[in-house]
């Protein structure tokens, strides 16, 4: 009750000042209501470069509370949701925009270039807990190898003395979901190592999409085909997203598409030749991902193990269509803004400062991600990993590449939508602004003094009243979209 009083003072002292709460909400609306914006105090100049006069000055001081607010733009859901939807929103575009890449030219009779959805799956690390829609979660399996008495009712048991058999009904949301059978002989270090080399592997996998290529292509001209002509003729553009499993493993979703080259263009879009059909790239991508493979390192004097992709690999063809292309960019869109601890309970949603062992504060962990993370840290200690820098990545178990990646030419960038954002903000400033027209900013250069002088709001009062003003203003960006207000 303390507390609730406390928050309505902070919200009715901020709303007192009407002209106050103006700039104040005009500050968050700016952010694009950020649940945690960064608090900037200094000042900005604009000077001629030409004649050396100042054009114009800014200084937060005259800000309520002497900072600028500035959005976060943190990706994470769990984080920040306002700038995660914006992200999701431009990795939505970005998806998008490959997709409507392979449509035909509306002038053109050609069928344009083949696409496909393939999901790129980790191998097994040993039994884990699974929800199967109402089924039991693991059989008892018959026989008599590995089987020791348990009382009188002899199950099956590992050597550390542990069932193997669940027969449980588990429910998608059971924390028990994941977890191994038994922690003590799962390979965690090769879960780890797996996850901190999964972009390597990719890449690996590319090299050997090409490969593929060459070798399945038709022979043209009576000749084979070689990697370097293969190279010249077809172009593999993708677009990946890293999803996280619940047994703490990640997989790939990648929307890959084959397009033609231009060689007095190499950045022109052509469509893939007619012999490059969809079977092609879907033959060609099953091949390299039962080929390619990267070398561990070695971990407690074993043998050096080998990092390959999981035996279910899933390639399905995408039908070019505005359809079609909404559903699939939508699809992986919903997968950008995830963290590891969306799927695996326990997880910060970023590194922890240090060398936490508490993981950032979060202290009941379930016994398999604590085992995890203390895998995590035992391989960063060891010479053979170094390079690897593992205890930078205790909170992704061992997963060191970004969670959405694409090919150069596979369609827009993320900078390229921000400055298109930007472009169309000083558009409608200069619409608003009778006189702007009249100035020329040409040759001038900003300098900026800033510091960080702090992170979120001032007071909780302020962050709940900036959630109810962004959802005010999500409601009413809806309502326009149904065509509810005018």
């Amino acid at each position: 009750m303390m507390r609730t009083q406390t928050v309505l003072g902070q919200i009715l002292a901020r709303v007192a000042d009407d002209e106050q709460y103006r700039r104040w909400t005009g500050q968050v609306d700016r952010a694009g209501y950020c649940v945690r914006p960064v608090q900037l105090a200094g000042s900005a100049t604009t000077v001629n470069a030409v004649t050396g006069e100042v054009e114009a000055s800014y200084s937060s001081s005259g800000e309520p509370g002497g900072v600028l607010l500035v959005a976060c733009k943190d990706r994470r859901e769990s984080v920040c949701p306002p700038c995660a939807a914006r992200y999701r929103s431009d990795a939505w575009h970005v998806f998008a925009g490959g997709v409507s890449r392979a449509l035909p030219a509306p002038d053109s009779d050609a069928a344009g270039s083949p696409l496909v959805l393939a999901t790129f799956t980790a191998p097994s690390f040993g039994r884990v807990h699974a929800a199967r829609d109402g089924g039991i979660c693991r059989a008892a399996r018959g026989g008599r190898e590995g089987a020791q008495a348990a009382g009188s009712r002899g199950k099956r048991v590992c050597e550390h003395g542990r069932p193997l058999s669940c027969l449980a009904r588990h429910t998608p949301g059971d924390g028990m979901v994941g977890a191994p059978l038994c922690t003590d002989c799962a390979d965690l270090a090769g879960l780890v190592l797996w996850n901190a080399h999964v972009g390597e592997l990719w890449r690996r996998t590319v090299i050997y999409a090409y490969r593929a290529l060459a070798a399945l292509a038709p022979a043209l001209g009576g000749q084979p085909v070689g990697v370097r002509q293969i190279r010249e003729l077809l172009r593999l553009s993708y677009v990946k997203v890293t999803e996280f499993q619940r047994r703490g493993v990640v997989h790939l979703h990648v929307l890959a598409r084959l397009d033609g080259v231009n060689p007095d263009d190499p950045d022109a879009l052509v469509p893939a030749p007619a012999w490059a059909g969809v079977e092609l790239l879907t033959a060609a991508l099953k091949q390299a991902g039962a080929r390619a493979s990267v070398p561990l390192p070695v971990v407690d004097g074993k043998t050096a193990a080998i990092a390959r992709w999981g035996s279910q690999l899933d390639v399905r063809p995408v039908r070019a269509s505005e359809v079609d292309g909404a559903r699939v960019a939508g699809y992986l869109a919903k997968y950008a803004t995830k963290t590891v601890s969306d799927s695996v309970s326990g997880l910060p949603a970023s590194r922890p400062r240090g060398d936490d062992p508490d993981m950032g504060g979060v202290r009941s962990v379930p016994v398999h991600v604590a085992a995890l993370t203390d895998a995590v840290r035992r391989l960063a200690r060891l010479a053979t990993c170094r390079t690897l820098r593992l205890a930078r990545h205790v909170h992704t178990l061992g997963f060191r590449g970004h969670v959405t990646s694409k090919s150069r030419r596979y369609s827009t960038t993320f900078a390229a939508l921000r400055e298109g954002r930007r472009a169309w903000r000083q558009a409608r400033a200069r619409e608003r602004d009778p006189w702007a027209h009249e100035r020329d900013d040409t040759g001038c250069v900003v300098v900026g003094d800033w510091r960080i002088a702090g992170i979120g709001y001032r007071t909780l009062g302020d962050r709940v009243l900036a959630e109810v003003l962004g959802r005010e203003h999500r409601q009413a960006r809806q309502a326009q979209r149904l065509g509810l207000t005018a």
